[in-house]
């Protein structure tokens, strides 16, 4: 079974959905430049600096994406699924490096505290936070694709420092008092930090093939024994490709040395991998018991 097949109309939907994000991030990025230097705060500059990566970040899962869809080669049989793995680890890497940076950030506040004009600030972090807050919205529903939780997480980790950014000048409003400041930036670096670490673990998990958290291999083993015939389940395999893209291989024994029946047994086997472990590509081969040698096949026909 090929896994170069066409777009399917969910991808092609999210992808329209990405351009849609690239550009109001865009939008987003110019109000709060423009906010900052209008109120000379420096919170609105260094969440401009976070939407800059995220903007890349977005860019950069949109090209995955499309890239992810181009047909199988000789030379990458299995297509280009493996490149959202990729962005997502490069993704996360960025938050992590994004996030020790708050940290810094945070750290220099803590010993000198910035000066923020409170109500102009609060007005470019308010428009901010609803813009982030539709393209979280909008990319909901989505997160089961590796490449695009990775976009989703960089854009929640921008629309909490935009909450982050509000609170701080409704704050400084009232209190007339800086440290609020550093203290939700480092609040907003333990969230972002715990996704991104979780981001590249399951990452790896894919790139080192391991078998994915939602499969219990022993359940597994024991459906496919349960199709009438198969004796024995051994060298079975599962694996990702792409976060939402699995794949089978393994051995099975069975008692008939008919071709029609084994066709018939494995493509029941495909049938409930498909359906109950959504495993689209699998590589099974039948082992006939009655086929070790000639006399033994005798006994098998009785």
């Amino acid at each position: 079974m090929s896994l170069s097949i066409a777009m399917s109309s969910s991808r092609e939907t999210l992808l329209k959905r990405f351009r849609l994000f690239i550009v109001l991030s865009a939008i987003i990025l110019v109000i709060e430049v423009v906010g900052s230097v209008v109120t000379n705060s420096l919170a609105l500059l260094s969440d401009a600096g976070h939407i800059i990566i995220d903007l890349a970040s977005l860019t950069l899962s949109y090209f995955s994406l499309r890239l992810a869809t181009r047909r199988a080669t000789e030379r990458f049989t299995f297509g280009y699924y493996r490149a959202e793995i990729l962005a997502a680890v490069i993704n996360g890497v960025a938050l992590v490096l994004i996030t020790f940076y708050i940290l810094y950030e945070a750290y220099a506040r803590f010993v000198h505290p910035q000066l923020v004009v409170g109500n102009e600030m609060l007005v470019f972090a308010v428009v901010g936070f609803v813009a982030n807050l539709y393209v979280v919205l909008r990319m909901h529903g989505y997160e089961h694709n590796l490449n695009v939780r990775s976009a989703y997480l960089h854009v929640i980790s921008d629309t909490i420092t935009s909450v982050g950014v509000v609170i701080v000048g409704i704050l400084i409003i009232f209190t007339g008092n800086y440290i609020f400041d550093p203290i939700i930036s480092v609040i907003i670096s333990v969230v972002i930090l715990y996704g991104s670490f979780k981001l590249i673990r399951e990452s790896a998990f894919i790139l080192m093939e391991a078998t994915p958290t939602s499969i219990d291999l022993a359940k597994l083993q024991a459906d496919m024994m349960r199709i009438e015939r198969v004796k024995e389940v051994h060298d079975l395999h599962v694996w990702c490709i792409s976060s939402d893209v699995l794949s089978l291989s393994s051995h099975i024994l069975i008692d008939t040395n008919d071709a029609t029946s084994i066709n018939e047994i494995i493509s029941r086997i495909n049938e409930m991998l498909k359906t109950k472990y959504n495993i689209s590509h699998s590589v099974i081969q039948a082992e006939c018991e009655c086929c070790a040698d000639e006399d033994q096949e005798k006994i098998c026909k009785r």
